[in-house]
This record gives structure tokens, C-alpha cells and sequence, in this order.
């Protein structure tokens, strides 16, 4: 029966059915392709999701890392990941993604965060049009603020710990958990950071590329702090011995004594501790137990690692007042110095590109013979040559033609000066360490075009590509939007250049650095050594400073070698003579003793040294943001290869090498002021705030702890002096204190509380000086301003270890004291 039914609707179908059958399986298929195209809308093939690594903290002009994972379900995917950025939001950063079907894969796109806002958004475009979006939310610091991060199995217990750095009258640092998976791979993504501590976490777990911006960040001016916990010393086994100070081999007992000099006084409820001990290292003991050093700093660079090797949270240190002590001794404030430039005010670098040559003024004496030729030709010999050939009407014809013929003059004569070559220009400052020729390279771009043009530039390396900071946030000429793609390598898409202008970019890369053998100490005054060239190329004008002393070397040719032996404190005040005047010395336009091309190269090496010793919040100074001396090189070469598409430019370049150093300390030596550096580590008072030579505060107390800068081997103090408000005086003949009224003592322990009162207030607090020998604080007679005195047994007062020294300065009374303070230590060193 059912054979018959369907031979009957087979028969139907084919004699009557035809179009009704193919209307019906036309709708039954494009209902299909409806439900498959719903199901893979559903499905969304492109799986993506994105981060901010530090945690999502950034600082205004630096690069923040942001990870971003895609998964592809679906049909491939070819394009861009996109985002906006800049501080004015005027940058396109992006870079090429491939993702095939059934792909997944991670990337790492870098950005500087813009000024205004909370968040960026990430995007996958392919053929011109987002596939796929994610918000990357980010906290973006204040220029001036302490940023820390916390890399600890238990971060609350020190970001507790951690308030007693907030200071009245300043921005409260911002203090981070990390975790080492949030650590970027670059050392520019880490530069928003300012300190780190790290307690109780496998260095292990980094992995190669974390290592080395680890070491990049501290070489170019990072703080790492390692603290003692309930790990053992085989959690920091993956640390190199050349970023610590001293490597921990066993847990050892650590008496409260032994913390004096860190803590200063120790609370009575002070019990004896563990520690991470070892042998003494490449670093500074800080404490030492009988032959193990328990704690001790290491200078590397322009930074420093310390390891602290006993728990700086157990209870008696964390709820006393040594707890700010120590925290604020080891974590001191940012300073404001651009030594490192990443996210400060760069505008005397730009200023140095744009003073290229070929785009500066025409010589006036040219424009002033051609508009002279033009008057003259114009007017009288024109006028006298046809009234003598009797044809004056013709002067509606010459006029135009000499018109016409004086704007080709004039257009030549301008070509003439400025070529018809596009010309890079870089600008470069590149860090790098005694022995090697690595280095970290912060490069400033000019593109000069001598008519209106749009270009594609490519830039090898992987070099980080953004427009100058104070380009964007100043107003400066040359600021534009950017579009650049990252990679390696890294391009800039139609790049606009206006006639006869210049765009600047800022690139951050790794550079090769010259190879230089560094071996200094510090002897009887005097800084003395050499510098030796182990690389294949001529470093000119080397030069050596410590604080405000400079000592200029030359050039060194490939295997040179050169003696150095300055005075140490005699630069004079920190704050008078530009650094810049005592390495370049003065520069004038039109010097009949330069030429053209040396001036301009001694104006832009003038101007790389006053930013490096400029402090946004201060001012220029003469020294650099260093804790010991720091060599000093120039060269002539482009760094950066710089190719722009179909053009040969011509190209210039001046390049500043600043290497770090260390140096030995040996046999009689003075720290004035200029080798003496000051950390504010206690304060209880309201109205506050510290220059870099003044302090000032109201009713109240400020502690402060004095340090020469980093040497090897221990000091025995021969002569600790002190002076209020030295002025001119305090820098005669390099030294800085003089006998003056003599060797004074203490009058007594330091009063609980003083009455304030009396008819001879002179604007200045009284001095406590801490006693290391019976661990107690003692008054010293009230100093007067412009007195120089010596302190009796300065022994007391010194810690032989770090040369350190800490003073309390007390106001009792309800108007503030503004004063300046001086200190200058002189020993043996042993």
C-alpha cells in the first residue's frame, strides 16, 4: 500500500508538481543557511580578552603593556590590533595579528596611557573594519607620585607596612600587589614603576625576558628591595650575584642590637630575630652578625638592589616608629630629576632637533643683498635704463619681469640653503654599564622636509614609537597625530611633514653602548682612576662626575686609556654653575673661535646635558641624579637606521653614552655636601616640605637621615660637622664646613617636649643627633645660622658601615622654621 502511495506522488509530481517542489526546497534551503549563519553569529568564533600588566597601573608618558589572548573558532582572520593612545589621545598604536582557524595566540601591544580617561579600547580590525573589541581599564599615577610595587606571597601584610611613606603636604604613594605573571618583558613597560619589594616569591618562576627588564629597570635608576620572610634563601637563587648585594646561603640568629644603626632607637618590646645571612657580596653591609652580613646594599647603575634579610613586618618593628624608619630609608621619595626621561618634561631634547641646521634661519646678510639688488634693479636702473633707450612705457612690461625674476632668485637661494634632501636628525641618550656594550637607547627623530610631503618610515630594532611628551602636553611645533604600527620593524604610516618643518618621534630601544673598563676610587680627597676604550670606535669628549665635580677626559680612541684625578667637592654649589658650562662650556652664535657646524654641535650636546640635570620641580642644577660617578660620552653617528620609503635622506646624529660606575673609597676622605644625600625617613609634623637644599615645617618634628654616597669597605669617623644656612661661604675652597666655633657635645638626652618659649626666637629648630653607641636620641645646644661646628666623638654618631647619620630637627613653637642644613663627614676608610 505504501509502495502504491508513493508511486502515486512520484507520478504527481512529475506530471503536475514541478514548480511547486522547486519552491519548496529553494525555501527549505535558504531556511538552512538562515539557521547556520544565526548558529555562528552565536557562537562568535573570535574569542578575545585583554589586560593591562603592572596591574593596570601607568604613569603620563611612559609605555604600559597590555596582553591581549584571541582564539579564532571561525574563518581566518587577518588584520591589525588597534588601540588610541597618546597623552592626547593623537596616536594610533597597532600591530599585525594572523590568525587562522582553530588558532589561539597572545599578544603584547605597548601604549602610553592618555591624559584624560580610565580605560582604552582595544580592537581586531581586518579589511578596515573592527571584528572584535575589549575595554583595558588603567590607573595613570600623578607625575610626582611614589609608585611601589608589591611582589610578595603575602602583599598585605607589608602594603600595610608600607602608609608610613606618605609625607604631609605630597601626593600618597600608590602602592600595588603584583604578581610575577603581571611583570611585563620589557624594561620601557616597567618604567612606571619606582620601587619594588619582593618577599617570599620564587625568582624562578621569571622567565628569561622579565629577567632582563628586571636588570634594565634597576641599571636605568629602579629601587628593588628583597626582604627576609618565611622562605629560605632558595627562592633567590635565579637572581644573578651581579643584582645582589650579597647572596643568602643559610637562616641566620639576628640580635635587635645588631638593627640599631637601620631602625634607630628600638622600641622595648624588641626581641631577637632570623635572617637571611651570607658572605659579604659586591655590595654595602647595612648589619652584619659576627661574619655573615644579614643586610646590605648594592649600587647597580643608575639604581640599587638592597636585601634586607630579616622580616621588616614582624609586629615589634612594624608597630613602632621604626617601621617608618627603615621603609623610608630603603624606599626614599621619586625624585624629580630626568636622569631617566620616560614620562618627564623632554623638551630640551626636542628643542635639540629642531635646532638642526639646515631647518634654521637663512643668513640675514643674503636676504638683506637680494632685497637691496631687488630695490636697486626696480627702481633707479630700470627708470635710468629706458629713459635713455627712450622707451619708459615698457615699465609696465620690465616690472613684471624682474618681479617674476627676483621670485625665482629668491626661491633658489632658499633651495640653495636647504637642499631639496629630507634629513633625519636624531638626538639620542643611551644608558649603558661598565664592561659591556649593551644598552638602553632613548632616541629623539627629526624629520626635516624641505617641502610639504607625507612618508612611510621604518625603524629596525622593535623600537617603541610615540610623539614627545612635551610635544603633546606643551604646545611645542611639530606635535601631530601618529600612526604607528610595532614590530620589528616598527613603521610610521603617512607621516605629515609641513614645508620646511621638522616632526620629532620619540623611540625607545635597546642600543649598543661602548665597551668601557671603568676603575675608580676615591683617595685622599680626590677622585682618581681610569677609563680605558675597549670598543672599535672613537668616544669623544669623555668626561667623569661625581656631584657637582667634572673632569673632563677628551677623546678616546679604540684601546685609549686616560687618568682621572679631580678634586672630589670642589664643583662648588650643586645648584649654581650649570653642569653644562663645566663639560661644553659656554656657547655663543657667531663664535669667531667655531665653526658653524661646532656650534651647533656643542649647543645640542649643551642641551642634552641640561635636561639630564634638570629637576622639573627645581630647577637646573650642576650635578646628575646619581649616587656615585657616572662616565660620560659623545658620538656623531645616527643610532637608529631610519629608512623612509622611496627617499635617501641625508642624516645627522650626536649621541650622549652615560655609564653608571662604581668606585672604591680608600684612606682619608671628606663628604661635603655635594657627595652627601639626604632621605626624609620621619616626620609628625602638618605643614611640611623638603627642597633640595631647604626644608621647612611647622610645629613639629622632621628626622632625616644624611648619607655619603655608596663605597666600598667601612669609614671610621674622624670629624662630623653641621651648619645652618652656610651660604656663599659654605663653598670656598671646596670645603664646606669649616672649624668655625669649634668642637661642641650634647647637652643631655633629647627632651620629651621643650616649652617653646623664650624672647630670641630665631626661625631655627633645635637637633637631636641619634647616639649609635647607648641607641638613644641626644639634644645638641641650639645652633645658630652661619655657625660651623664640629661634633665631640663623631665616632658615636656614624655608622661605620654606610657612613650614615640621622638627625631630628624639632620645633616646638607654632611658626614654622624654613632653614637650610649642611653636613660633612670625614674618616678613614678601611
Amino acid at each position: 500500500m505504501s509502495g502504491r502511495r508513493a508511486t502515486s506522488l512520484a507520478c504527481a509530481l512529475r506530471t503536475g508538481g514541478d514548480a511547486l517542489f522547486r519552491s519548496t526546497l529553494a525555501a527549505l534551503v535558504i531556511a538552512a543557511a538562515g539557521f547556520g549563519a544565526g548558529s555562528a553569529v552565536a557562537a562568535d568564533p573570535l574569542t578575545m580578552t585583554a589586560r593591562a600588566l603592572l596591574d593596570g597601573h601607568a604613569r603620563l608618558g611612559t609605555w604600559m603593556a597590555i596582553q591581549v589572548d584571541l582564539e579564532n573558532a571561525g574563518q581566518p582572520v587577518s588584520g591589525e590590533l588597534r588601540l588610541t593612545g597618546g597623552v592626547q589621545g593623537q596616536t594610533r598604536f597597532g600591530t599585525p595579528v594572523d590568525l587562522p582557524t582553530g588558532s589561539r595566540k597572545r599578544y603584547t601591544l605597548y601604549a602610553q596611557p592618555p591624559a584624560f580617561g580610565d580605560h582604552l579600547e582595544v580592537a581586531v580590525v581586518a579589511a578596515g573594519k573592527p571584528v572584535a573589541t575589549r575595554q583595558v581599564a588603567f590607573v595613570a599615577a600623578d607625575p610626582s607620585q611614589l609608585l611601589v610595587g608589591v611582589v610578595a606571597e603575602r602583599p598585605d601584610r607589608i602594603i600595610g607596612d608600607l602608609g608610613v611613606l606618605a609625607a604631609p603636604n605630597t601626593v600618597p604613594p600608590a602602592i600595588v600587589a603584583l604578581t610575577i605573571n603581571t611583570l611585563p618583558e620589557r624594561v620601557e613597560a616597567l618604567s612606571a614603576i619606582d620601587r619594588l619589594v619582593w618577599q617570599d616569591v620564587d625568582a624562578s618562576d621569571l622567565n628569561p625576558a622579565q629577567l632582563g627588564a628586571l636588570r634594565g629597570w634597576i641599571a636605568q635608576g629602579g629601587r628593588l628591595v628583597i626582604v627576609g620572610g618565611t622562605g629560605g634563601p632558595g627562592l633567590l637563587s635565579a637572581f644573578p650575584d651581579e643584582l645582589l648585594p650579597y647572596r643568602p646561603s643559610a637562616t641566620v640568629d639576628l640580635p635587635a642590637s645588631a638593627l640599631g644603626t637601620l631602625l634607630g632607637e628600638l622600641p622595648s618590646t624588641a626581641t631577637d630575630l632570623t635572617a637571611l645571612g651570607g658572605p659579604a657580596g659586591a655590595g654595602r653591609p647595612l648589619a652584619i652578625v659576627g661574619d655573615r652580613v644579614v643586610a646590605a646594599e648594592l649600587t647597580f647603575g643608575n639604581g640599587s638592589v638592597t636585601i634586607l634579610g630579616f622580616d621588616p613586618t614582624t609586629p615589634w618593628i612594624a608597630d613602632s616608629k621604626a617601621d617608618a624608619v627603615i621603609w623610608r630609608r630603603v624606599l626614599p621619595t621619586r625624585s624629580g630629576s630626568a636622569i631617566f626621561t620616560s614620562g618627564s618634561d623632554d623638551s630640551q631634547l626636542v628643542n635639540a632637533v629642531l635646532s638642526l641646521q639646515a631647518a634654521a634661519l637663512p643668513p640675514i646678510g643674503g636676504l638683506f643683498a637680494l632685497l637691496i639688488a631687488y630695490i636697486v634693479l626696480i627702481g633707479p636702473v630700470n627708470y635710468l635704463v629706458l629713459r635713455r633707450l627712450g622707451r619708459r612705457e615698457l615699465a609696465w612690461l620690465t616690472m613684471p619681469v624682474l618681479i617674476g625674476v627676483f621670485a625665482v632668485a629668491a626661491y633658489v637661494f632658499g633651495a640653495s640653503l636647504r637642499g631639496t634632501d629630507i634629513l633625519v636628525n636624531e638626538v639620542a641618550i643611551v644608558r649603558g654599564a661598565p664592561g659591556t656594550d649593551a644598552g638602553q637607547g632613548q632616541v629623539y627623530l627629526g624629520i626635516f622636509s624641505p617641502g610639504r610631503g607625507t612618508y612611510q618610515l621604518e625603524v629596525p630594532g622593535g623600537a617603541l614609537l610615540s610623539t614627545p611628551i612635551s610635544q603633546e602636553t606643551g604646545g611645542m611645533p611639530g606635535a601631530g597625530s601618529l600612526d604607528v604600527l610595532q614590530g620589528d620593524p616598527a613603521r610610521v604610516r603617512d607621516l605629515a611633514v609641513g614645508f620646511s618643518s621638522i616632526r620629532t618621534i620619540r623611540a625607545d630601544t635597546p642600543l649598543p653602548a661602548p665597551n668601557l673598563a671603568i676603575d675608580l676610587r676615591l683617595e685622599n680627597g680626590h677622585l682618581k682612576g681610569t677609563v680605558t676604550n675597549h670598543s672599535s670606535s672613537t668616544v669623544e669628549g669623555v668626561a667623569v662626575v661625581l656631584g657637582a665635580s667634572a673632569a673632563t677626559l677628551g677623546d678616546l680612541g679604540p684601546g685609549a686609556s686616560a687618568t682621572v684625578d679631580v678634586v672630589a667637592g670642589a664643583g662648588g654649589d650643586p645648584f649654581g654653575q650649570p653642569l653644562s658650562d663645566k663639560l661644553i662650556g659656554q656657547v655663543f652664535f657667531g663664535d669667531p673661535g667655531r665653526s658653524t657646524d661646532a656650534t651647533s654641535r656643542a649647543m645640542t650636546r649643551r642641551a642634552i646635558i641640561d635636561q639630564l640635570s634638570f629637576d622639573p620641580n627645581f630647577g637646573p642644577s650642576g650635578m646628575l641624579n646619581a649616587d656615585g660617578p657616572v662616565v660620560l660620552g659623545w658620538g656623531s653617528n645616527d643610532p637608529l637606521a631610519v629608512n623612509v620609503e622611496g627617499r635617501e635622506p641625508r642624516r645627522t646624529g650626536t649621541v650622549l653614552y652615560l655609564i653608571p660606575a662604581s668606585m672604591r673609597v680608600q684612606g682619608a676622605v671628606s663628604f661635603g655636601l655635594d657627595l652627601v644625600r639626604s632621605t626624609v625617613v620621619a616626620s609628625d609634623t602638618a605643614v611640611f616640605n623638603k627642597g633640595p637644599r631647604d626644608l621647612n615645617f611647622g610645629q613639629g618634628s622632621v628626622t632625616v637621615a644624611y648619607r655619603p654616597v655608596s663605597f666600598d669597605g667601612s669609614i671610621r669617623a674622624t670629624r662630623l660637622a653641621l651648619q645652618f644656612n652656610a651660604g656663599a661661604d659654605q663653598f670656598k675652597g671646596g670645603a664646606d664646613i669649616g672649624v668655625g666655633s669649634g668642637t661642641i657635645e650634647p647637652v643631655g638626652p633629647a627632651p620629651t617636649s621643650s616649652p617653646g618659649t623664650g624672647p630670641n626666637f630665631d626661625g631655627l629648630p633645635e637637633v637631636d643627633l641619634f647616639d649609635r653607641t647607648a641607641g638613644a636620641w641626644v639634644r645638641l645646644p641650639h645652633l645658630g645660622g652661619g655657625v660651623p661646628v664640629s661634633i665631640k666623638d663623631p665616632e658615636r654618631y656614624v655608622d661605620p658601615t654606610t657612613g650614615s647619620v640621622l638627625v631630628r630637627f624639632v620645633n616646638d613653637r607654632t611658626d614654622s622654621v624654613g632653614f637650610q642644613f649642611a653636613v660633612r663627614i670625614d674618616g678613614e676608610v678601611r
